[in-house]
């Protein structure tokens, strides 16, 4: 894979001389810097990279395109999660990082990026914590055998009524070992689920 597939995304990395790797993706609106104050604890055991969605709407960063809330432009998924997996594939080989010793954290469109990018190219992510994700594709047949994902969601989320409780079983269906949190207010990370996601980067 070759080395300009990196360029694919502005993002940043901070090396923390760890030898894993969190890699960690916007909601709309935010940036590559948007999630470390959440995992910054999770510097003890690996470094960081943030990325930055190439798609803008209104002028806010997002990871694919959508043209209405809930309807979104396919072609913008497979082509921006494609860019995403060469990405990867490019970031393990220059830094002779395993995907075993990587691990990702998403929120809303940036979990739904990772959530397409591991059905669509599942051999590129083996460990992420989804925060307020939802379905934004087909889910193909895959085997998700091996695969660790922390799934959370508010009870109370307006936004994305039943969308994470739809999103575990589509996990668990295909063999994904998935953990849920839930908490009882709406699309916005709170302190327990921020402990949960702290949890789920130290237990591997």
């Amino acid at each position: 894979m070759s080395s300009s597939a990196l360029s694919n995304f502005v993002h940043i990395f901070l090396d923390h001389g760890r030898e894993k790797t969190l890699f960690l993706l916007h909601g709309t609106g935010g940036d590559e810097r948007d999630l470390i104050a959440l995992v910054e604890p999770a510097q003890a055991a690996y470094n960081f990279v943030g990325l930055r969605g190439n798609v803008l709407e209104g002028g806010l960063p997002r990871f694919f395109a959508r043209s209405a809330p809930g309807v979104f432009d396919q072609l913008s998924i497979a082509t921006e999660s494609d860019k995403l997996a060469e990405f990867l594939k490019a970031w393990y080989t220059k830094h002779e990082l395993p995907v075993e010793q990587s691990a990702f954290v998403g929120f809303s469109n940036g979990a739904n990026m990772l959530l397409a990018t591991l059905l669509r190219h599942p051999e590129v992510i083996q460990h992420a914590a989804l925060l307020h994700p939802m379905q934004v594709i087909e889910p193909p047949e895959v085997d998700l055998a091996g695969k660790r994902i922390l799934v959370t969601y508010g009870l109370g989320d307006t936004m994305l009524p039943g969308a994470g409780q739809q999103v575990a079983a589509d996990l668990e269906a295909r063999g994904a070992q998935v953990t849920v949190f839930s908490h009882s207010g709406g699309h916005q990370i709170t302190a327990g689920e921020q402990a949960a996601l702290l949890d789920f980067l130290a237990s591997r």
